[in-house]
């Protein structure tokens, strides 16, 4: 049992149990048959438990409004968890059909991300060419940084999260985007719309290894 329990539960059993033993010791256990004594136990132990009782009764209602902003917060967690995961499923899909999709003769938006936004430094990823041909690339297909960009303020807020759940989700999310696009299309992803924004935009890069936060 925790200790802490066990002390409150002593304290209760002691707070109410007191008073009874404490007026057995001074006046016996002999039964008045007295009109007034009766009265005058009646006084005393309404004027010893009613105050108890209305202390008990405040600790009741404060407990059962801990444990009610407790579920609201345990709800709330879950709608958000649950809705987070439905929006990464909806831009992996989304996302996974744009880098997919035909960019120059013969080459998917996918290839042309892998063979120029995988560099070795920030530097080259700021170079004047590969600002070009990510300005060109967010022209002929908006919704490439669009919704690269729309996913991570949700894998932001799971990190922020401090229970385990949400480090689950965390990671479940960031693996299922690793699934259906491949690690180094996330990599590309991720030095693209650092390019593109070039880096007016504060995020926390997960899969760069280039912008990932040390």
């Amino acid at each position: 049992m925790n200790t802490r329990i066990f002390i409150v539960r002593l304290l209760l059993v002691s707070a109410i149990a007191g008073p009874v033993f404490v007026y057995l010791y001074v006046f016996g256990t002999e039964i008045s048959t007295i009109h007034t004594r009766w009265a005058e136990f009646g006084s005393a132990i309404g004027g010893i438990y009613s105050p108890l009782i209305a202390l008990l009764t405040l600790g009741v209602l404060a407990q059962q409004v801990r444990l009610q902003a407790q579920m609201n917060a345990h709800e709330s967690d879950q709608a958000y968890l649950q809705q987070a995961k439905e929006d990464i499923e909806f831009y992996c899909s989304q996302i996974s059909q744009v880098v997919n999709n035909s960019a120059l003769p013969g080459k998917t938006l996918r290839a042309v991300l892998h063979e120029n936004f995988e560099p070795q430094s920030v530097t080259e990823l700021d170079s004047q060419k590969l600002r070009e041909l990510a300005a060109n690339i967010h022209a002929n297909a908006p919704s490439t940084y669009d919704i690269w960009a729309a996913i991570y303020p949700i894998l932001a807020g799971l990190e922020a999260g401090d229970t385990h759940t949400y480090g689950r989700v965390l990671g479940s999310a960031t693996q299922k985007l690793i699934a259906l696009l491949s690690f180094e299309t996330c990599v590309a992803l991720d030095n693209f719309h650092r390019t593109r924004n070039e880096g007016r935009v504060k995020t926390n890069y997960v899969f760069s290894p280039l912008l990932r936060a040390k």
